[in-house]
């Protein structure tokens, strides 16, 4: 049995006349004649009756017509889907820093989808370490991170900035102050992120700038761990200003002497083939958010 032989019955048991048929299948009076035999044959029963100069269905034909018919619609309409399966944009991948997620990421991703309806999002949250690897990989398309240096297959546009301050606990001898020198911290316990991350690296530049060494107690994989740290009293902490921080028992004062910023960016592979949704976000961004880098 062929779609063929189903779409000349489907015709046939509509017009009912042999003739018509093949004029409107753009076939041939005895193709059609024997397509239908073949199919006869194959399923075993007469599908049509003759009457006078015309033809009728049988009961066969009658019964058969409705899976022709449903089985013929069903097939359209995965053609239908896959013709729209080509034309939809594909996924755009995006992974992000956690601290992103607050406002940063949800406000632009709101402006993006209400000019670009169409392009399905996918996001992905990752620590700072875990996304270089897969966008080396091609894994994902965009990730919003924190700027890495000596990396040439990497595109990073600037986007937006974070403050560096000082988190101290409730009723801390700093607390109140508008702002602080990192000299003052003296020798009180102090909460950091670990050596490998764009933030300790941060840190670490501020110290040598400032001459003076950390009592470091702590350090932790990510800013929520050594907020945590300050909002329990258990030590101060130099973070990144952001909404996450905001959540916590924990008071940021601005760093006065040295004064720092971490810089944001749209990272992505420089050799990856950008896709066609991939091409309209990164446009949009540098329309929207792209700035001169910091220096």
């Amino acid at each position: 049995m062929t779609l063929l032989q189903l779409e000349y019955f489907r015709v046939m048991s509509r017009t009912l006349h042999y003739s018509e048929a093949a004029r409107e299948l753009h076939t041939t009076q005895p193709n059609l004649s024997y397509a239908m035999k073949e199919l006869e044959k194959e399923l075993g029963a007469p599908l049509f009756e003759k009457q006078g100069r015309r033809v009728r269905l049988s009961a066969f034909g009658m019964q058969f017509a409705c899976y022709a018919d449903k089985a013929l619609r069903t097939l359209a309409e995965g053609q239908e889907v896959l013709r729209q399966m080509k034309t939809l944009p594909e996924p755009l991948s995006i992974a992000y820093i956690d601290e992103l997620g607050y406002d940063f990421l949800p406000e632009l991703l709101r402006s993006f989808h209400d000019t670009f309806p169409l392009v399905p999002l996918q996001l992905y949250r990752y620590l700072h370490p875990d996304i270089l690897p897969r966008l080396l990989n091609h894994s994902m398309n965009f990730a919003f991170t924190i700027y890495e240096p000596d990396t040439p297959s990497l595109e990073q546009l600037p986007v937006t900035s974070q403050d560096m301050m000082l988190f101290v606990p409730p009723n801390h001898r700093l607390s109140g102050r508008s702002s602080v020198s990192l000299t003052e911290i003296g020798m009180d316990p102090v909460a950091v992120t670990q050596p490998h991350t764009a933030i300790r690296r941060i840190i670490d530049e501020m110290c040598e700038t400032a001459g003076i060494r950390l009592n470091v107690v702590f350090e932790a994989e990510e800013c929520n761990a050594a907020a945590l740290y300050v909002s329990s009293g258990l030590a101060l902490s130099i973070l990144p200003f952001s909404p996450l921080c905001t959540m916590y028992r924990a008071e940021a004062i601005r760093i006065a002497f040295p004064s720092r910023t971490r810089q944001i960016c749209l990272s992505y592979d420089r050799d990856q083939p950008l896709t066609p949704s991939a091409l309209q976000f990164l446009n949009y961004v540098r329309k929207n958010l792209v700035k001169p880098p910091e220096m």
